[in-house]
C-alpha cells in the first residue's frame, strides 16, 4: 500500500574487500612441521606449482599426470574459458620432485598425487584449519592463498611474469599483478634503494 519504497535512494557503505596476505615460506615451513600427509603434499604442490587448490586442478592430479624423467607434470585445467585447455605442462623444482618420488613410492596402487589413505580428497577445510592451529599460526591464511604465494615469490625472485602466468593458466598476465602479486616490504626497500644515490 506504499506509494514510494521507504529504501528508496538508501546506499549503504562500499565494503572494502579483504586481501589477505598469502603464507611466507617460514610459515609454510611450520605449517609442514605438524600437518598431516594429504596436507603437507597441498602446501608443496600449491606453492611450488601455483595450481588451484581444490577439485578443479590439485585434487585431480594422478599419478599418470607426473612425469619424474621428464621433470613436469600435466596439470588438470579448471574450466575457467571456453576452448580452454584440458591439462597444461608445469616444470617441477628439483626439491618438489624429490618430494613426489617419495610419495610415490608411498602410494603403490594409489591414483591420485593428494589422497587421504588411498582415497580422492574432496574437502580439507577442517584439518587446513587444524594444521594452523597445531603449527601457531592465528592470522587467517586460506588454502587458495598457496596459489597466492606461489605468483608473489615467483615474481619478487625474478620471474618472468608471462611465465608464471602461463603456470597458472591466465590467458592474461595482467591479472598477476592485480590479483595474485602481493607487494612485500622487501621489495618496497628495493625499489626505494634502485635509484642511482645522489650523494657522492
Amino acid at each position: 500500500m506504499l506509494r514510494t519504497s521507504p529504501l528508496a535512494g538508501l546506499r549503504l557503505p562500499y565494503a572494502r574487500s579483504q586481501r589477505l596476505l598469502p603464507p611466507t615460506p617460514d610459515e609454510l615451513r611450520q605449517i609442514l612441521a605438524v600437518a598431516p600427509k594429504h596436507i603437507q603434499r597441498l602446501v608443496w604442490l600449491g606453492y611450488c606449482t601455483g595450481a588451484r587448490p581444490g577439485p578443479s586442478e590439485l585434487f585431480r592430479l594422478a599419478w599418470s599426470d607426473v612425469s619424474e624423467s621428464a621433470g613436469a607434470a600435466l596439470m588438470p585445467c579448471a574450466a575457467k574459458r571456453p576452448g580452454g585447455a584440458d591439462y597444461r605442462k608445469i616444470p617441477l623444482r628439483s626439491d618438489l620432485l624429490a618430494q613426489l618420488r617419495a610419495w610415490r613410492a608411498e602410494d603403490e596402487g594409489c591414483e591420485w598425487v593428494i589422497n587421504y589413505h588411498g582415497r580422492q580428497v574432496r574437502n580439507l577445510g577442517a584439518a587446513w584449519r587444524t594444521a594452523l592451529k597445531r603449527a601457531g599460526i592465528t592470522r587467517r591464511i586460506t588454502v587458495y592463498g598457496l596459489r597466492h604465494a606461489f605468483a608473489t615469490e615467483s615474481i619478487r625472485a625474478g620471474g618472468d611474469i608471462r611465465s608464471v602466468a602461463t603456470i597458472m593458466d591466465h590467458a592474461d598476465p595482467s591479472m598477476l599483478l592485480k590479483v595474485y602479486q602481493h607487494i612485500l616490504e622487501s621489495q618496497m626497500k628495493a625499489a626505494v634503494e634502485a635509484p642511482e644515490a645522489l650523494a657522492a
